[in-house]
């Protein structure tokens, strides 16, 4: 699938948001409520079958007592922890819960992210859905997988943008298929190392990894593991909300479902993911579609997979959101986007899950040149996506769609 949004390449993107961040380092969550703007987007309730979320609601009701995990799938859109990082802090504000949850062995956003900083040696193997994979490697539940050669290292930091995340005492390794010769050395703040052997086994796996003291980094070296596979590292503190951020970018969601049934089953007996928000849409939009029925019913088998690997999880679809293309000298939304928005509910509705229309929270038709005028822009002059700000109001919006559902449910 060709990517929608041509007129910025990765390296540009790249540039602003690490511009973005160094141009708002001294307060790193203004919104449109303190610039000079005035907040941009309504609220829009959710809908579809509602009733479907109560799976996710009833866990919130007991977050105090065990971690509620949220998977946030998405595009491009949601790179570098854009809209997700925020929504974890709102959710973590109000439920508890401390810590970035998943992150990947390594990933291309690497310097989009703010909420965690991650390094790692440049000898690991990988294969993703938006790359190769010659040898039919298990993909993760983060659509990608690692191989480690001799020397292969990762490392995690905390990060001063996040307002939950100063520290963490716990750190679970997930990986599959070592043969129980692995064993891996790792440290929290640059002590001295500690070593730690994997089980033999074919399932997914967690090894637990525990701080004596709150930890602002973790580096994990590999020794003889180069029989199994590695997904990436979650970091915790205790009971909570954890949002685990899964930007496949450039994709449509579609190639959702060539991540192995039983990696995604084995990751919801460890992880115990109580909400999976499928948020895609701006690499469908081409005009060189007369309708998207083809694109429904593909994702009716995604949303399908997702039910069956995930029993008893909440599912929400997040519609596209506003996409601008220039027509004379002014920037229109994609006359494509009602036929897409349209197939998007549709999914919903005959996958009985809940639908969530940002495209309406954006503020509608021909609402992101406002996002991008804005000061500071909450939109990329691609007319496309979002920057971190842009991402802090719709998380803020998709937060209190939320909320409205959960305080009804009680």
């Amino acid at each position: 699938m060709m990517a929608a949004c041509r007129s910025k390449t990765t390296l540009l993107l790249i540039s602003f948001f690490i511009f973005t961040a160094l141009s708002y380092s001294k307060d790193p969550k203004i919104t449109s409520n303190e610039s000079n703007t005035p907040a941009l987007g309504k609220n829009v309730p959710i809908t579809g079958n509602t009733d479907q979320l109560k799976y996710f609601f009833k866990s919130l009701k007991d977050a105090k007592n065990k971690k509620v995990r949220i998977a946030h799938f998405g595009d491009s859109l949601i790179e570098g922890d854009v809209i997700t990082s925020d929504l974890r802090d709102n959710l973590q504000q109000k439920f508890g819960g401390n810590g970035a949850g998943f992150v990947s062995i390594n990933s291309d956003d690497v310097q989009m992210r703010k909420s965690t900083k991650l390094s790692f040696s440049n000898d690991w193997e990988e294969a993703s859905i938006f790359k190769r994979n010659p040898n039919n490697w298990p993909f993760g539940i983060n659509a990608a997988v690692f191989v480690p050669s001799a020397n292969s290292w990762v490392k995690y930091e905390t990060s001063s943008f996040s307002k939950t995340l100063k520290s963490f005492s716990d750190a679970r390794l997930i990986y599959k298929g070592s043969d129980g010769n692995c064993e891996i050395k790792y440290s929290f703040n640059g002590a001295p190392s500690k070593t730690a052997k994997l089980q033999g086994g074919n399932n997914v796996k967690a090894l637990d990894l525990h701080a004596d003291n709150p930890a602002k980094s973790l580096k994990i070296d590999f020794n003889n593991c180069g029989d199994a596979f590695f997904y990436g590292v979650s970091l915790e503190n205790g009971n909570g909300v954890y949002v685990d951020n899964f930007p496949i970018k450039g994709n449509s969601g579609v190639s959702l479902v060539d991540i192995p049934k039983d990696v995604l089953k084995d990751f919801h007996d460890i992880m115990n993911y109580r909400l999976i928000i499928i948020n895609f849409g701006i690499n469908v939009l081409s005009p060189t579609y007369s309708e998207y029925t083809w694109y429904e019913k593909r994702m009716i088998k995604v949303v399908n997979y997702f039910k069956e690997a995930f029993p008893e999880t909440s599912i929400l679809i997040v519609s596209v959101g506003d996409k601008a293309i220039k027509k004379g000298s002014r920037f229109i939304t994609d006359p494509q986007t009602p036929m897409l928005l349209e197939a998007q509910k549709n999914v919903a509705e005959k996958t009985g899950v809940a639908f969530w229309n940002l495209f309406e929270a954006m503020g509608g038709e021909n609402s992101i040149p406002q996002w991008v005028s804005a000061g500071p822009p909450l939109a990329f002059r691609d007319y496309c996506h979002l920057t971190y700000e842009g991402g802090t109001r719709v998380a803020d919006l998709l937060t209190k769609a939320l909320m409205d559902e959960y305080n009804k449910s009680n």
